[in-house]
């Protein structure tokens, strides 16, 4: 039996709607949560709003780390497992710039003096 994750995911309105989200409760116990759209009668208050976008940010920083500062949009594999290798590998990369700022008490996305390439 898979392991439950230890909090829900926090997912943009692209992943919205109940039928995927029973789909990934039964297929992998993993509870899924999204800013309703717009059309939605259910609305979230003001501060959780705020919440979702402040994440969003963090998001697409992180994604633009990885396109961008890591080259990950110029890497042109032969298969999906030199993508998916690569993608670990960039990944990792990532999160020791991450740890080693934590390290030396500096912003945890802040890359640009740590990589000079």
């Amino acid at each position: 039996m898979k392991e439950l994750a230890q909090a829900p995911y926090v997912a943009d309105k692209g992943f919205a709607g109940e039928k995927p989200h029973r789909r990934w409760r039964a297929q992998s116990r993993a509870e899924v949560r999204t800013v309703p759209h717009q059309t939605s009668r259910l609305r979230w208050p003001k501060a959780l709003q705020r919440w979702g976008a402040s994440l969003r940010q963090i998001i697409e920083t992180v994604n633009d780390k990885l396109l961008n500062t890591f080259r990950l949009a110029r890497e042109r594999p032969h298969d999906l497992t030199g993508f998916q290798a690569r993608l670990a590998a960039k990944v990792s990369l990532h999160n020791f710039c991450m740890w080693l700022n934590g390290h030396l008490q500096r912003p945890p996305l802040a890359f640009t003096d740590l990589i000079d390439w």
